[in-house]
């Protein structure tokens, strides 16, 4: 029987999660779903009943979390919410919020939130034996407040880590990580640079690797320029909804005075990353919002969708509709989109321009932090080695080529190279 290791590597993901060790040097990842080595970054806890059921009532998640509701994680968590979507409160990648500026209440909620994840990983990996971990982290988390943010977030970490038993955790960086896993296939040393984008964050790093290398404790020299912002695939799906989708709910369209009805209810309708804007948004005020809207709209029944959406706790069910259109659009040039829970014959049609316009913005974030990674080193790649779950997104290769032409680009494994490269330094710190 193979002995269980104190240690782990842990992809604390934004859209799934990972764990593992090295077994005889190669990275090992634990089976956290069913078969399955990756974890959905998604929980669902479950309401208290109402008598009324056409009376949107939904407590406060703190209220949920402390009574000790029954929460479902991983696909569970998203089979829950497709089946009842109204019986619970759905929480779709809590780490994107960490690193944000948060009320004592606030943070107690993601401490909470992170320990229930962090929780179902150890048990499912090593289990009581499972003492030591290294958790990936980005180079900025929210980007807001800079290193003390980051700081916020790794202190919510922390505690959450402790909260469930682990006696010690250490941070790495994500885009080092998944270097490290890139440069067990290298058999020369090259500057390489690793682009990883995944669903909450973008990470840009220029690494110096090599099988020399390999062996060195501290890489810290090896690091030559990095930048880092809170982009990633759940903003590009949130915009893609915002900009492809939400026209057919009313979005844009014009009030009886002829001045476009105002935007916010439907974007914090899809923001689906922010739980306080998912609170806010579902309180019994929001009705009356959108009996405003509907009332002032040129096209009513348009508006009429959103209301539909408000009474069925329908934001993720767009935002997943839009993310698989995302995905569908990486290898085509036009996809249709089923809004049938909206609106049994509705469908929309998507193009990749009605993409790349929708993600305009965070495809430049992309562009700039490639662009301030080769100013902060003061050297040109090798290579590129391209990972992060979002890296397949149509446009990303693009802006790649516009900045360096010349340059080879390598693709890894999209969701498991950065788990794979915390396996080995967990390794190096803790075996």
């Amino acid at each position: 029987m193979a002995t269980v290791p104190a240690y782990a590597g842990i992809d604390f993901g934004t859209s799934n999660c990972t764990a593992g060790y090295l077994q005889q040097g190669e990275p090992t990842l634990w089976p956290l779903e069913a078969d399955s080595c990756y974890l959905s970054s998604a929980l669902y806890i479950e309401k208290p009943p109402v008598d009324d059921e056409d009376e949107i009532k939904t407590p406060s998640l703190n209220q949920l979390l402390r009574e000790q509701h029954p929460v479902y994680l991983g696909q569970a968590a998203h089979k829950k919410y497709s089946q009842d979507p109204l019986g619970g409160v759905f929480i779709r990648s809590p780490k994107s919020m960490l690193g944000s500026r948060l009320t004592p209440a606030q943070t107690q909620v993601y401490e909470k939130v992170c320990a229930l994840m962090l929780k179902h990983i150890r048990q499912r990996a090593g289990g009581d034996a499972l003492q030591y971990a290294v958790l990936g982290r980005p180079i900025h988390f929210q980007g807001i407040d800079g290193a003390q943010g980051d700081d916020r977030a790794e202190a919510i970490l922390r505690a959450a880590a402790a909260s469930v038993g682990f006696k010690d955790i250490q941070f790495a960086y994500e885009p080092v990580a998944a270097a490290i896993e890139y440069e067990r296939t290298l058999s020369s040393e090259q500057k390489v640079l690793v682009v990883d984008i995944g669903g909450g964050t973008s990470d840009i790093s220029l690494v110096r690797l090599g099988p020399q290398l390999r062996q060195q404790s501290c890489r810290t020299a090896d690091l030559l320029g990095h930048a880092g912002r809170r982009i990633g695939g759940v903003d590009m799906d949130i915009k893609l909804a915002i900009y492809g989708l939400m026209p057919a709910l009313g979005r844009g369209t014009l009030a009886q005075t002829g001045r476009p009805l105002p935007s916010a209810s439907f974007s914090d309708a899809v923001n689906i990353i922010d739980i306080q804007a998912q609170e806010n948004f579902y309180q019994k005020a929001t009705a009356k919002t959108i009996a405003t809207l509907i009332a002032d709209a040129q096209q009513p029944l348009l508006v009429e969708r959103l209301l539909t959406l408000y009474r069925h706790h329908l934001s993720y069910y767009l935002v997943q509709q839009a993310e698989q259109a995302k995905i569908e659009l990486a290898s085509a040039a036009e996809h249709q989109v089923s809004l049938a829970r909206l609106d049994a014959n509705l469908a929309m049609d998507l193009t990749a321009d009605t993409l790349s316009q929708a993600i305009y913005v965070e495809l430049n974030g992309i562009r700039k932090l490639v662009q301030d990674c080769l100013q902060s080193a003061g050297s040109a790649p090798d290579q590129i080695f391209l990972t992060g779950g979002a890296s397949a997104a149509a446009g990303v290769v693009g802006v790649l080529q516009q900045v360096l032409p010349e340059t080879p680009i390598m693709r890894g494994d999209r969701f498991g190279s950065v788990g794979k490269g915390l396996c080995s330094i967990a390794n190096q710190l803790y075996q």
